[in-house]
This record gives C-alpha cells, structure tokens and sequence, in this order.
C-alpha cells in the first residue's frame, strides 16, 4: 500500500510541475499515442519532449520521415550507424530486419566490441548491396572523410535504396566549412574546436563539418545519390525546433 501510495504522489508532482512548461497535445510519431509535448527549455532541439517516451524533436523527425519515403520499411533491411537514441530504440523494436554498428577506433572494423559491431562509414565491411535502408542521427557533422562515407553508404545500399539522416545544416552557408582535418594521423583544426555529446565515448565528438548550401551537390558528386530535403513542422506531433530537416538520399536503380 505505502508502495503504490509513493507511486500515486510522485506522479501528481510530476504533473503538477508540467505546469510551469508550456505544452501541447498530439500525437507522438515514436510511442504512437496521444500524449504531450513539453517544453523543458527555449532550446527545443533538446528539450521539446514527449512526456511518454521522452523524445525529441529530431527523433520524431526522423521517424516521421522514414514513414513517409519508406511506407514498408518495416519488412526492409535497415542498419543504423552510432544509433543511441529513442528513434534507434525504435526501429530495433519494430523491425526484425534492422542491424546496427558503432565505430570503436582501436577495434578491427566487423569485430564486435560491447555487443555492437565496429564500423567505419569511411570504410564499412558489409557487401556490396546489403540494405534497403541506411540510417545516421547526427552523425555527419564528425566525420573526417565524409566523401569516403558517402560513397561507402551508395555501395552498401541495394538498387532505390535510402540513407535517411540528420544533421545540423546551415544553408545560408555557401560553401560548407571544414572545421578539422586529419595530417598524419594527427588532427588539425581550421576553425575552434567544438564537441557534442557521443553515447559511447565520454570525450565527446568533435565537429569536423558546418553543412552548408551546397551539400547536396556534394553528396551526388561522392556517391552519385540524389537528396531530397524534408522539413516538417508540425506541433500535433511534436516537429518544431531548429534543425529540424531530414535528408533522403536515394541510390539509382540502374
């Protein structure tokens, strides 16, 4: 009794203190219910969250996405690079096909190392044509070689293939901004340098890319894939922050 009593109070707390966030109702594309959306802080990127799976913006994003181009993904081959997010939690629930790798530096690529598989994007060990679909979260704003990566990606998709992914991208940015560089086996860094969160690694990520408008054409000019860019903003199911967008590439079918 006193147990389910501590349980009943804690719940009222936490909903009472919702009242101090502004908030919606809607439809979580992640948990598929009706819940509310909450906003933590004026930062919506990382705290406009579903009080039920406790999303975030970019994550209901991708799923959301993922439903629109890929209305049958879940009878499709998926792997997902560095997944670690409640969209990646997602996709493993609900699709028997999906796979998924992180990069351990000091560990030989297709190894498996803390019960993931170790892969390189710039250099993946899969065969030629091994997926329907390839996904990345915030993964291409730290790759060193992304010209390497994308090209990887195109060879491990099957024919009409999709890598769907995000990214902070900035398109009133002409030309994309190399933040860092390798040079024997060292980094060097052109501009400050800047780290985000990684799942696996307490040193974070560092930014190697500022994406700007131009990196749409490079991606078709490193993997000869076509990128279309999706944005959806919409409070009924959670999408309003910066950075919002979606990028579909999709593989020729020749």
């Amino acid at each position: 009794m006193i147990s389910q009593y501590t349980t009943k109070v804690k719940k009222s707390f936490k909903y009472l203190s919702l009242l101090n966030h502004p908030s919606n109702k809607g439809f979580c594309p992640i948990c598929n219910q009706k819940t509310l959306f909450v906003e933590y802080g004026s930062w919506l990127r990382d705290q406009y969250k579903c009080i039920k799976c406790n999303s975030i913006p970019r994550h209901r994003a991708l799923i959301n996405s993922i439903k629109l181009f890929v209305p049958n993904y879940k009878q499709t081959l998926i792997h997902e690079s560095s997944p670690g997010s409640r969209s990646s939690d997602y996709l493993k629930n609900e699709c028997q096909g999906y796979s998924c790798s992180q990069y351990f530096p000091d560990v030989t690529p297709g190894q498996v190392h803390q019960g993931f598989r170790c892969e390189s994007l710039e250099n993946l060990t899969f065969p030629d044509a091994s997926f329907d679909l390839f996904i990345t979260q915030d993964v291409f704003e730290h790759v060193l070689h992304p010209d390497q990566a994308f090209g990887e990606i195109a060879r491990v998709l099957k024919p009409g293939g999709m890598h769907i992914f995000t990214m902070p991208w900035y398109p009133e940015l002409k030309h994309s901004r190399q933040r860092a560089a390798i040079e024997d086996s060292e980094i060097k860094y052109l501009e400050e340098a800047i780290y985000h969160g990684n799942p696996i690694s307490n040193q974070g990520s560092l930014v190697t890319y500022d994406w700007g408008s131009d990196f749409v054409d490079y991606v078709y000019k490193h993997s000869g894939m076509s990128t279309t860019i999706h944005l959806h903003v919409d409070r009924s199911l959670g999408l309003d922050a910066k950075y919002l967008e979606v990028f579909i590439s999709q593989k020729s079918y020749e």
